[in-house]
């Protein structure tokens, strides 16, 4: 049985974190901002390296403790783990490697059960196209599938569904966060603004072309069995999903973060996390004008000054 979050009186929220790479480094700075600003996190979900980001976070790392993993990472130990060639799974890199290494350097072996925060991964089912959030297993594999961008990363199987990104079902995993029940739902998006894409307004089009929609049918009338199936499917699935825009549900909130770096900028993490700080911290206090959290109270800190003052007078 997971353990829960203690959140006691503080204001709580749900937090569904998005993909973006090294943008996504930014959700390491969103955390940092709930902690400053007295806001408990009740459940958390994730997709692509959001999922990353989330697992770390509800297995029991402090904000401070994920940013000090990730400022102080080999760079080049993390992209040593794609030279896991994959192209005959599907995919330019097969991923196990990659999977192996993040179980042993920071989830070691844990499953759903050992997290302390309530947590759902966002995948996609690579057959359907639809939502799979995963809850239970090994978190290492999920992330893994969470992370399995069609023909970069191999789809992942776990039981007798094959699951990619979950991002291409929806961008910020508020869907996988409402399986958690929580009470205020807020969503970080960091990935990079597809609408000044050319590239990206070009496969729109295709994508919804008579010929895309055919493509996209017929991909899924094949079915899944075989690597070149499971890439045509991806990548149809992947061409639909830019399509999509972000959105929150009714009665959440979600906030676009731009750390101004490109998806492979890892070492320019500080940038990230700052950006997702104030980005975060900016929300919270709308949030708190608005009435969707509760004012902060300033009563410790006056008793504080009151008890520093009669000190003072008696001396």
């Amino acid at each position: 049985m997971a353990r829960m979050h203690e959140a006691g009186t503080r204001a709580a929220v749900g937090l569904a974190l998005g993909g973006g790479a090294a943008r996504g480094v930014a959700h390491v700075g969103a955390l940092k901002a709930l902690e400053a600003e007295g806001v408990a996190v009740a459940g958390v979900a994730g997709t692509s390296y959001g999922a990353v980001i989330a697992a770390l976070f509800a297995l029991g790392s402090p904000a401070l403790e994920i940013e000090r993993v990730v400022r102080t990472q080999d760079l080049a130990e993390l992209w040593r783990q794609a030279f896991d060639f994959g192209l005959h799974e599907g995919g330019l890199v097969r991923g196990r490697r990659l999977s192996r290494w993040l179980d042993r350097k920071f989830f070691m072996g844990a499953t759903f059960d050992d997290v302390r925060v309530p947590l759902a991964i966002a995948c996609t089912d690579l057959a359907t196209g639809r939502l799979r959030v995963v809850r239970s297993g090994s978190i290492a594999d999920a992330v893994r599938a969470s992370c399995a961008l069609p023909g970069v990363f191999a789809p992942v199987r776990l039981g007798e569904e094959v699951l990619i990104d979950g991002g291409l079902v929806e961008t910020v995993p508020f869907r996988a966060l409402a399986t958690l029940d929580v009470p205020l739902m807020v969503g970080v998006h960091a990935g990079v603004d597809v609408s000044r894409s050319r590239f990206v307004t070009a496969l729109r089009r295709l994508a919804a072309s008579r010929g895309g929609r055919a493509y996209y049918r017929r991909t899924g009338e094949l079915g899944v069995a075989g690597t070149v199936r499971q890439l045509a499917r991806g990548l149809a699935i992947s061409a639909r999903s830019y399509s999509r825009p972000v959105r929150a549900p009714r009665g959440a909130y979600v906030v676009s973060v731009d750390p101004g770096v490109a998806w492979w900028d890892f070492h320019r993490s500080p940038q990230s996390i700052a950006a997702g700080e104030a980005a975060v911290t900016a929300l919270l206090r709308r949030m708190r004008l608005e009435g969707a959290l509760p004012v902060r109270s300033t009563e410790p800190r006056q008793r504080g000054a009151d008890a520093a003052a009669n000190a003072a007078a008696s001396s």
